[in-house]
């Protein structure tokens, strides 16, 4: 056997002596380091102090089980995701399927030759390896894109902002009316672009911290209707994009029903996902779809356009923070957490959000929401 050039660490957990001594005589032959533990207590005590590439355990242990082990260390943030490679002298399927069932990475029965626990520790190793430097590359490219995200959309007001108010320091009292009034709009457009991504910022701050929910949880709540809120939001959307050529089609059928959620929270909810598809169906002559209506114990939203739509790869992690659709042609999409917070909002009342589309035929959009007492 070749020797490896490296020195990866594996913990090695068997109650066996002669089997623990015969494993690590057949790893360090290779160049692995290792370390013993004759039970999962005593390899607990070890990762107090070591971080092993890979954890090799014996199932059927005095104590705590190796099954045992694998869940306890599931549990933990910082063991959940090291490969680990159960041993066992039994070879029968349930014993297996259990392995397997809870995500072991391997399983190998005893008697094994060393080439196959080699293997499966240098295969282990491999793949763990290369799905490091997978998240660490979709890392560094959501860092690159989080940076460029907020440098173009704080930088845009802030332009906005300086210019306007340098403007009528220099000239704004030599400016007629029409001129003036112009100029204050434009430093009140950014200045209202930056309060509301800072707005923004500090409620995905409070939902990644718990603190909203634990506001939420603490908060007594009354029941209302919320198609009234849905209707109130596109009145005001009809007021804000009627000349823009975006209509909406609304079927709301939902008027009996009551749900207990914070109605400044459910406007919030709304308009964010009624802005969102209006953005995309600008000139597409069709219009904004809103239907509402009872699905089981929830009250239920869909927001539906015929925009773009969302490619089937980028749709599992649509909700996520700072995630946009063809952002290099489409500007002006902000800053990529609305439906971020969206979701914040909606599981935090105890309810859920989907998205169905399909690239060039639009998106919808479905909220369910718990229903209140009446």
């Amino acid at each position: 056997m070749t020797p490896i050039a490296f020195q990866p660490t594996i913990l090695v957990i068997e109650d066996d002596p002669n089997m623990l001594e015969i494993i690590t005589f057949i790893l360090e032959d290779v160049n692995y380091k290792v370390l013993p533990a004759d039970c999962a207590e005593a390899a607990l005590e070890t990762l107090e102090t070591n971080k092993p590439a890979l954890i090799v355990s014996d199932v059927m242990m005095p104590g705590m089980s190796g099954f045992e082990l694998y869940e306890h260390l599931l549990h933990s943030e910082q063991w959940s995701r090291i490969p680990f490679i159960f041993l066992t002298a039994k070879s029968q399927r349930p014993d297996i399927r259990r392995g397997m069932e809870l995500g072991a990475d391997d399983y190998l029965v005893k008697p094994f030759e060393p080439e196959e626990l080699i293997k499966a520790v240098q295969v282990r190793l491999e793949r763990a390896a290369e799905a490091r430097a997978a998240i660490d590359e979709a890392a560094a490219d959501l860092k690159h894109s989080i940076v460029k995200t907020l440098t173009h959309e704080f930088r845009t007001p802030l332009a906005l902002v300086v210019g306007y108010t340098e403007l009528l320091e220099d000239i704004g009292q030599e400016m007629d009316q029409q001129s003036f009034q112009k100029t204050l709009q434009g430093l009140h457009e950014g200045a209202q672009r930056l309060a509301t991504l800072v707005e923004d910022f500090l409620i995905l701050s409070r939902l990644n911290s718990g603190s909203l929910v634990q506001e939420i949880e603490s908060t007594p709540l009354v029941t209302h209707n919320p198609d009234r809120t849905v209707e109130q939001v596109i009145t005001e959307f009809r007021e804000e994009v009627g000349s823009e050529g975006v209509s909406f089609a609304l079927e709301l059928d939902g008027q009996g029903l009551n749900i207990a959620a914070g109605g400044q929270h459910l406007t919030d909810m709304v308009r964010r996902l009624v802005s969102n598809a209006v953005k995309f169906s600008k000139g597409t002559g069709s219009p904004v779809r809103v239907t509402t209506g009872q699905d089981g114990r929830f009250w239920s939203m869909a927001i539906a356009d015929k925009g773009i739509g969302i490619p089937e790869e980028l749709q599992p992690t649509i909700f996520e923070s700072f995630r946009q659709v063809d952002r290099r042609r489409r500007e002006q999409q902000g800053s990529g957490v609305g439906l971020t917070i969206v979701r914040g909002l909606v599981e935090a009342y105890g309810g859920r959000i989907a998205v169905q589309s399909a690239e060039g035929q639009g998106a919808t959009f479905t909220v369910w929401l718990p229903l209140g007492e009446a």
